[in-house]
């Protein structure tokens, strides 16, 4: 905006400035030339139009001459006595609109013009009318209709509204949510800014007009003949890539192998909304929706029927959590909320949607399902979430049947009262307010078929009709049917313009995901014991099995999180912490080999020398056990000195004398911070280790005492006691031929030290989860102290193990290893963390997310000695293989349900194509060329949808 300010600014008020410019000759018009005094006195100046974006000013007969077509323009005539141009009516000029040959007068039409109010997208105006009154001329209704313009009664209209001002309200309203009182009182200050109260008021005309321009536009568009009343199904937008039989689904669906069933499944969902009530206040009662049992509410006679004559349920007491959903909320008003139906692409089912008088009651959402479902009983399967679906479903059959066998035969729009296999669900949003025991009965993460169904369409349908909430709740109860079923139709209507590039986008994400978790999976089991594979899988075909029976949860186990007894107890985690530091290296095998093992064994064991000198407490029994330590280990450093020297220091000698080089670099022939840049590492940190005797030298420097004097003793003959390996050499040294064996030797070697440094810190990280989950369970300030400080324990062994293999890693490039290699992969802190063990800790998104790298290989686990760490760790691998195996299946359910939508999406759109091409040949031959003109303008949408 800076570069506006600065260069375009100024340049865009002068030319605002120049538009507002005097007339340059009042004499005479500059469009005809003929002279301002021919014309009546109040008449005599300039004109000029806001509309016809012309800059030449006119007189009155030239402005009147080319608006006789259009008399909504916002006309400006000159003022000398103000000095400004003054907004102006064509009313003003003397117009009289003519309605009927071509804009000419009616020679039948003796009587004068009728004073009318007409509403138009400027702003509103009064104009004089003088209708047609010819033989046979329609009436004065269809006569405004006719020229672009809506009566406000259909008797002997005085007011009107233009079309266009009705199809922009309608657009702002069903994209932003605009009311008809904002969008008035916007036209009443487009017609004058400074007094708009004293603009005629014309809110009932225009309330009342838009509401039956709504409804006949919806039977426009829907193909309703003029005439024929509505019945069920008639105004709803179907979703084209749901299942409808008979109009989009393969020929001999119903013979699909029972495992491929869910591609022909309807997945919806249920949800309540207490936002979208109604006031208790004085309405016509007798007012009903114009689209009555056509759109998205239920047929309301049948619903009052229903409530009248079929027995209430009985209270069903909630095994579960106490939702408000289901009677212990707050409600108010004549019309509480409501309960609705949607499909998993976010279309609303046609008559879905029930008032609810108080809460969720299950009643009130039998009739609803019953009611939307009734195009969809003939499938064979159904995928349906509720927020509630672990107590609704349980007795839903038997209610259905109690309810419905009473009243039946007594309602119009439901016919059918048993459902097909239904698989209960709840939304993921949902999900996490159930009890432990219910979640993974409906997760829809677990459930056969769900794909990536995530239950929770209704919410994002309720975000954007919440808005229109302060406006409905005011309306009589039809006026507020007929205002939300346009708005769903809309919601409805924009999803079928984009459903070919959404179904594609979600197919592209699905085969992506699915390779993903397919090839994460194969990795997984590669490492997993053969018989447990086996087992684990069989477990799943039976759980698979029993939980799409609501009658067999009872005795479901969880096979989705480790049992709530199994995180390890303080006890154990400190028993695994010190086992975890006895690590001992044993050298064998040849020459070459022998030496570098010798010196990575002699490194080890001088580390926990180090530690065990630090921890020195000053007593003559510790003394003595550490002398008799320090002695044999200089024993062991004196003989590997010796082999290091004939086998080791040779090579190495024999390769700096094959070099042909002048002057060496600084530290020849070890290496250098220069020799390290060109393989990609820089200087690793101190261990541990190392940073606690510098920091222990320099805080006892100045004044040592008897004891430390004896820890420095120690600490100095552990000095030059660590022989070079070949990755302490130059690169011109280290890779010298007769260095190779030892390179080779010494990166096997490295590389399984860092394979046991990954093997540690899964390990670490999955017990130290465990003892945050045994925190959690456990309270009491004995119990947190100890369980803090085993977990402080814990979390400096995984840093001091990512420290680690951060080392080796860099040694391991040093050896010649690639920077991009697949197996020893960059370590950050955000890779460090534990798989999830248990379904509360889920987090949106993780379906799109694997576990971090260092989660790809699970053989640490079969290495571990028999006991509770290994139990505990067996029982989390088994968890984390269900999971990822339920997510890799819905991945690949996702695909083929994709796969399917969009076939079943390119089948409805032809089907769409060949409907409207054969009702514009059929309106053709019965003389209703408009109505035929609609229907190619669909056939044309069809075709463009379907591309």
């Amino acid at each position: 905006m800076s570069y506006f300010q600065k260069h375009h600014e100024a340049k865009a008020q002068r030319a605002l400035d120049r538009r507002e410019f005097p007339p340059v000759n009042l004499q005479e018009c500059p469009k005809c030339t003929l002279p301002l005094l021919r014309q009546p006195p109040q008449w005599r100046t300039l004109y000029r139009c806001e509309d016809c974006h012309q800059v030449k000013e006119c007189c009155r007969d030239c402005i009147l001459e080319s608006h006789q077509e259009r008399p909504f323009d916002r006309l400006y005539a000159w003022s000398d006595d103000l000095g400004f141009w003054q907004k102006k009516t064509i009313a003003d000029l003397g117009y009289v609109w003519h309605l009927g040959h071509g804009g000419h007068i009616c020679d039948t039409n003796r009587s004068n013009p009728r004073p009318m109010v007409f509403v138009h997208e400027h702003g509103i105006m009064d104009l004089p009318v003088k209708f047609c009154q010819c033989v046979g001329a329609s009436t004065e209704p269809e006569q405004l209709l006719e020229h672009g313009c809506w009566p406000a009664t259909w008797r002997e209209p005085h007011t009107a509204i233009t079309l266009n001002a009705m199809r922009s309200y309608h657009g702002l309203e069903l994209q932003g949510q605009l009311n008809v009182h904002d969008f008035l009182a916007y036209l009443r200050r487009a017609t004058d800014g400074t007094e708009p109260q004293h603009v005629k008021d014309r809110y009932r005309e225009f309330n009342n007009s838009m509401r039956e321009f709504r409804h006949v536009r919806a039977r426009r568009r829907h193909g309703v003949l003029p005439g024929r009343t509505l019945t069920r199904g008639d105004l709803v937008v179907l979703c084209p890539a749901c299942p409808h039989p008979s109009i989009n689904m393969r020929p001999r669906w119903q013979e699909r192998d029972r495992e491929y069933r869910y591609t022909d499944a309807l997945h919806y969902g249920i949800d309540g909304n207490f936002h979208l009530g109604s006031k208790a206040k004085a309405t016509d009662e007798k007012d009903t929706a114009l689209s009555e049992g056509a759109a998205y509410f239920v047929n309301t006679k049948d619903f009052k029927t229903y409530l009248e004559h079929a027995p209430k349920p009985p209270q069903e007491t909630s095994e579960c959590n106490q939702f408000d959903a289901v009677g212990s909320g707050k409600y108010k008003g004549k019309v509480s909320g409501v309960v609705g139906l949607t499909c998993r692409h976010m279309f609303m089912l046609g008559g879905c949607i029930v008032d609810l008088v108080t809460a969720e009651g299950y009643r009130y959402v039998d009739f609803a399902l019953l009611s939307a479902l009734q195009d969809y009983m003939h499938l064979l399967l159904l995928m349906g979430t509720y927020d509630i679906h672990c107590q609704y479903v349980k007795n839903l059959r038997k209610r259905l049947r109690d309810q419905f066998g009473v009243v039946l035969e007594k309602l119009d729009s439901i016919t059918e009262t048993v459902l097909p296999e239904l698989i209960a669900g709840v939304g993921k949003y949902h999900l996490c307010m159930h009890k432990q025991e219910c979640r993974f009965k409906h997760s829809l993460h677990y459930l056969p078929g769900a794909g990536m169904t995530d239950g929770e369409t209704l919410e994002r349908i309720w975000a954007v009709t919440n808005a229109i909430a302060r406006r409905t709740k005011e309306m009589s109860a039809g006026h507020r049917h007929d205002v939300l079923n346009d708005h769903y139709s809309d919601l409805n209507l924009r999803r079928v313009h984009n459903m070919v590039s959404t179904l594609v986008d979600k197919l592209d994400t699905a085969l992506d995901m699915a390779t993903l978790t397919t090839d994460y999976l194969a990795g997984v089991e590669k490492e997993l014991d053969k018989a447990d594979l086996y087992a684990w899988r069989r477990q799943e075909r039976e759980w698979k099995r029993k939980v799409v029976d609501i009658k067999e949860h009872k005795t479901l186990d969880n096979p989705y999180e480790p049992p709530r007894d199994a995180p390890l107890s303080s006890q154990m985690i400190l028993q695994q912490l010190q086992d975890a530091s006895k690590t001992r290296w044993q050298p064998e095998g040849s020459q070459e080999l022998s030496v570098v093992q010798s010196v990575l064994s002699l490194r080890a064991e001088r580390s926990m020398l180090q530690k065990a000198v630090l921890a020195f407490g000053g007593d003559e029994k510790a003394r003595s056990k550490l002398a008799s330590q320090l002695d044999t280990f200089r024993e062991k450093a004196d003989a590997c000195r010796e082999l290091h020297e004939t086998q080791l220091e040779t090579a190495v000698k024999q390769a700096v004398a094959g070099l042909e080089v002048e002057v060496y670099p600084p530290g020849f022939p070890g290496r250098n911070d220069d020799d390290d840049r060109a393989f990609g590492v820089t200087r690793s940190p101190a261990t541990p280790t190392e940073t606690a005797v510098l920091t222990f030298r320099k805080k006892i420097a100045s004044n040592p005492s008897k004891k430390a004097q004896d820890i420095l003793e120690m600490l100095d003959s552990l000095e030059h006691t660590n022989p070079a390996l070949p990755s302490d050499y130059h690169s011109a040294v280290r890779f010298h031929p007769v260095m190779e064996e030892y390179v080779k030797i010494e990166r096997a070697l490295r590389e399984g030290q860092a394979n046991e440094a990954l093997d540690e810190l899964r390990l670490h990280i999955t017990t130290h989860l465990s003892l945050q989950h045994r925190k959690q369970q456990e309270s009491g300030v004995k119990n947190n102290t100890v369980n803090d400080r085993r977990l402080q324990e814990k979390r400096e062994v995984i840093n001091a193990t990512k420290v680690k293999y951060r080392e080796l890693r860099a040694i391991l490039l040093v050896l010649g290893m690639e920077d991009n290699n697949k197996t020893y992969k960059v370590l950050d802190d955000d890779d460090c963390k534990a798989f999830t063990l248990y379904e509360s800790e889920k987090k949106h998104g993780d379906s799109y997310k694997l576990p971090t790298w260092i989660w790809g290989d699970f053989s640490f686990a079969e290495k571990l000695p028999p006991g509770d760490i290994k139990n505990f760790v067996k029982g989390a691998m088994r968890s984390h293989w269900f999971r990822h195996s339920a997510l890799k299946t819905r991945w690949e359910e996702e695909v083929n349900t994709r796969l399917e939508e969009m076939f079943r999406t390119w089948t409805f759109f032809g089907r769409q194509e060949e409907m409207w091409l054969a009702r514009a040949r059929a309106w053709e031959m019965d003389e209703s060329p408009g109505a035929a003109v609609l229907a190619r303008r669909y056939v044309h949408q069809a075709r463009r949808e379907c591309r």
